[in-house]
């Protein structure tokens, strides 16, 4: 292509001084054709008479064949056909006076014109065929020259060894390189080190057919690292050996950034196909567990009411109870993974809740481990709820005293407050999809010994842990808890280098109002020996039988009288029977036949302002969002104790 383009160029100019010339020609015998003619016989006359001086008399004849043999200078557009007329007629003049014998003389230059005439036109057929072919060849060089520098991705053509030898400006573009400092340079030299040993001519030499493709990762002059796809094809020299490679990058940043796109959206996918068999697991085991702990809870409590303080069984009932609210906290942390947990929001001081639970944190942590804080802002408040927010914080301190271990160490809480456009978002928070705005964030610091890619990958699974006797819940909790409050979490570390866990939280200038469960009230220590008076019928519908007349005893304690149902249409039954005596209805969610919801429309029916409370094994802001438009009276979250049932009725009775 090398000795091609250089013939192009050296034609060119050789074709441009003879055009011109034979222009000048041209223009001479058309506009001047006298002083031609004159001019042309006397220059034929004088070399004639120049030659006849030299080397003799014999070569008179030079004097005919002279402006024949001349006229092939300008064989070029066929103008030698006129001057082999002129010659024809300087020859009539000068024959008779040069050769005796006038036949044969004019015999020699009829054969000396033919042999003119035929030695132009081959000259000129094959010079118009070499203009033709040199047109031709500047034509495909202006081709290819426009294909390659306008071709819409990046191309070179370089030698066997990958040396670049001439490139378009795409390419230039796409590496962010002057032309000069790309010139002459082998392309391995802008390879990413990684892909130092990919090499396309290998393959090419390999292909049967001289073409192959490879991946390769090139670094721009800015430092960015380009994925492309490398397609090569061999170019063959006259001899049909490869002596150049035309080589086309095909530029795969946006197929890649689409397709981390994709698989991010699928892991997200995933993730949330998870979550929602995880609740629905969690939210059945939930229910028909916390319906075993209501009953093992309610008759406790109300053996513990019934035995006087110094009784021998006394330790023992209140070591049953307490199991049974560990065992309750247990299905809340189930819950609270799926984000289904019960959440009372308030607006909260994250740098004074921080400051208040100091004593807490020094007790789950070693005396060897440290513990600063780092406020940008004096406050800094959000809306979340209260205990889970604090349940947080314990869980990211505990953890990362957990990775110090019994070494002298130190973390640090950092709280502070940012805005984020979509441009600096946090990559590679998990949770809730994070949007523009503000947010609240607390960062939790340690020394300790990091965690592990593998680690990383599942520290938020429940029931995923490296420590024994764990149940691994704490961070499985934390993920949730932030999920629910439309948060996120994101994670630095690395093997021996400490790690940090930063807690993003939306600031929101509005409380959402949700339905206040029961509150939290101390527990009837002692016997209640005297005998109430009967403050009405509450009917307890329940399908589950041990919680139904437990919960019927704990109401006829509180000196109610009660009606049982097990479904919701035995329920509505009772209810239409004994419609004005019935003070309140205990209503279980979840049941055979007819279900909570379906009960409580038939009953409002029936009478408007009859108060009813629901009772579910599920919480949390899910079953307000079910429910809520039905406005009972109450929710009741199973399992619950005497003080609480007495509350949830005072407050239901109030309305």
């Amino acid at each position: 292509m090398a000795w091609s383009r250089s013939c192009c160029d050296d034609n060119h100019h050789c074709a441009i001084a003879h055009e011109g010339s034979i222009r000048m020609v041209q223009n001479l015998i058309v506009n001047r054709p006298g002083v031609f003619i004159a001019s042309y016989s006397g220059l034929a006359l004088l070399l004639s008479g120049l030659t006849i001086v030299i080397r003799g008399s014999e070569y008179l004849l030079y004097l005919l064949i002279w402006p024949i043999i001349m006229s092939a200078a300008l064989a070029l557009w066929r103008m030698y056909l006129i001057l082999v007329g002129i010659g024809v007629a300087v020859t009539a003049i000068t024959l008779p006076l040069v050769v005796p014998n006038l036949n044969e003389s004019a015999m020699t230059a009829l054969a000396a014109a033919l042999a003119a005439v035929l030695f132009c036109e081959s000259i000129y057929r094959l010079m118009d065929r070499q203009r033709a072919m040199a047109r031709a060849l500047r034509e495909s060089e202006e081709r290819f020259r426009c294909t390659f520098e306008r071709a819409p991705a990046p191309m070179a053509v370089t030698d066997v060894q990958g040396r670049l030898k001439w490139f378009n400006q795409r390419l230039c573009d796409a590496l962010g390189y002057k032309r000069d400092e790309l010139n002459q340079q082998m392309m391995s030299r802008f390879a990413y080190s990684d892909d130092q040993n990919l090499r396309l001519h290998p393959a090419l030499l390999a292909s049967p057919d001289g073409e192959a493709a490879i991946e390769k990762r090139y670094v721009a002059k800015d430092g960015r690292v380009i994925p492309m796809l490398v397609r090569g094809t061999l170019l063959h020299n006259a001899a049909g050996e490869p002596h150049e490679v035309l080589v086309i990058f095909f530029d795969l940043t946006a197929q890649r950034e689409a397709e981390a796109q994709r698989l991010a959206l699928e892991r997200q996918m995933l993730e949330v196909q998870r979550l929602e068999s995880l609740g629905i697991l969690a939210g059945g085991v939930a229910h028909n567990f916390n319906n075993l702990l209501a009953s093992i809870l309610g008759n406790t409590n109300l053996a513990l009411l019934d035995t006087p303080p110094h009784s021998p069984a006394r330790p023992c009932l209140e070591q049953v109870e307490s199991d049974v609210q560990r065992a309750t906290e247990l299905t809340r942390q189930m819950l609270a993974y799926t984000g289904r947990g019960q959440v009372m929001r308030e607006t909260i001081d994250v740098n004074a809740d921080l400051n208040a639970m100091t004593p807490l944190l020094r007790a789950v942590i070693p005396s060897a481990i440290s513990i600063d804080y780092q406020c940008e802002q004096e406050s800094l408040k959000v809306c979340f709820e209260r205990v889970q927010l604090r349940q947080i914080i314990v869980a990211l301190v505990n953890n990362a005293a957990e990775s110090i271990g019994d070494q002298p160490g130190q973390i640090v809480i950092t709280t502070a407050e940012r805005t984020f456009d979509a441009a600096n978002l946090p990559s590679s928070a998990i949770g809730t999809e994070m949007r523009e705005g503000r947010y609240a964030i607390i960062d939790v610091r340690d020394t300790g010994c990091g965690i592990d890619r593998q680690t990383m990958e599942r520290m938020f699974d429940p029931f995923f842990t490296t420590k024994p006797g764990r149940r691994g819940l704490g961070l499985a909790a934390t993920l949730g808890i932030v999920r629910s409050h439309s948060g996120a979490i994101q994670v630095e570390s690395a093997p021996r280098q400490g790690s940090v866990f930063r807690v993003f939280i939306p600031v929101e200038t509005l409380i959402p109002e949700t339905p206040s469960s029961s509150p939290s009230l101390p527990r009837l220590e002692a016997a209640q020996p005297e005998v109430r008076q009967s403050q009405g019928i509450v009917l307890v519908i329940d399908d589950e039988r041990s919680v139904r007349s437990m919960a019927a005893r704990m109401v006829e304690r509180l000196g109610f009288e009660t009606l049982q149902a097990s479904d919701g249409e035995d329920g509505v039954a009772l209810f239409n029977a004994h419609a004005d005596s019935i003070a309140c209805v205990l209503l279980d969610v979840s049941m055979p036949v007819m279900d909570g919801a379906q009960a409580l429309q038939i009953m409002r029916a029936i009478r408007p302002d009859a108060p009813i409370v629901f009772m579910s094994g599920y919480a949390g802001e899910e079953l307000a969002a079910r429910f809520g438009q039905l406005q009972p009276s109450g929710f009741l979250y199973k399992p619950f104790d005497t003080a609480e049932l007495k509350a949830c009725l005072d407050a239901a009775l109030k309305k």
